[in-house]
């Protein structure tokens, strides 16, 4: 297999530079692909891989890339579930945006973002931008919020081929159950599109939230994690 690779239009415009996203790879030919990114200028690339794929993990580490994150990918089968949506969720109005963006504030931590010293300044921007496209429908099927008296305190991403890419409660309103009543709100909502498999990635150290998920019936199905490269 010849290895491939597109330009990630997302992270290049957050992050001011060209980003590339690798997507197929055999360890023979990473020092191709790298000839390749630097003739096509490319600054800055990411690669996920199987955890147990250790003779493309061992070749990256060879040509100079660094491991950023480890995922777990979680998913369950919608079969066998009736959840249901509680009437302080609803869906999100683009009037909405401000309250979303204060909740992300300094939310995310420990991803590959905030763990790669080239990208880490720019946490807060990228993931305020991803919440923005989520909201206008171009990173998510639907948002879903949590709205107590005119306040948003969590929301959650949804898109259609059966992911939640983002789900946050407000500091504030941690250990209030909320993430659980988002969660469930998404599975009905992912039932009323008919998907009958929903997935879910976290980091292999967020251990409440592996716990919260399989709690909710999630089963662990695999796990990742991502390299960089940089162009020096």
């Amino acid at each position: 297999m010849m290895y491939s690779w597109r330009v990630d239009g997302f992270d290049s415009d957050v992050l001011g530079f060209k980003v590339a996203k690798i997507v197929n790879l055999e360890p023979v030919q990473v020092k191709n692909l790298i000839r390749d990114l630097i003739k096509n200028k490319i600054s800055y690339a990411t690669i996920r891989v199987q955890s147990n794929n250790f003779f493309l993990i061992h070749a990256l580490e060879s040509a100079g890339f660094i491991l950023v994150d480890g995922l777990i990918n979680l998913s369950l089968d919608l079969s066998s579930t009736e959840p249901k949506i509680k009437t302080a969720i609803r869906e999100v109005n683009k009037s909405d945006l401000a309250q979303l963006k204060k909740i992300t504030s300094n939310l995310y931590s420990n991803t590959r973002i905030t763990n790669d010293p080239r990208t880490r300044d720019f946490t807060n921007k990228y993931y305020m931008k991803w919440v923005e496209n989520s909201v206008k429908g171009e990173a998510a099927d639907s948002v879903l919020v949590w709205n107590e008296k005119g306040e948003i305190l969590g929301y959650v991403s949804l898109q259609k081929k059966g992911q939640i890419p983002l789900i946050g409660v407000a500091e504030s309103a941690r250990g209030k159950g909320i993430a659980k009543e988002l969660l469930n709100a998404s599975l009905a909502q992912f039932k009323k599109w008919s998907v009958k498999n929903v997935n879910i990635d976290t980091q292999i150290n967020n251990i409440p939230a592996i716990r919260a998920y399989q709690s909710a019936g999630f089963k662990i199905v695999d796990s990742h994690f991502t390299f960089r490269w940089v162009n020096e």
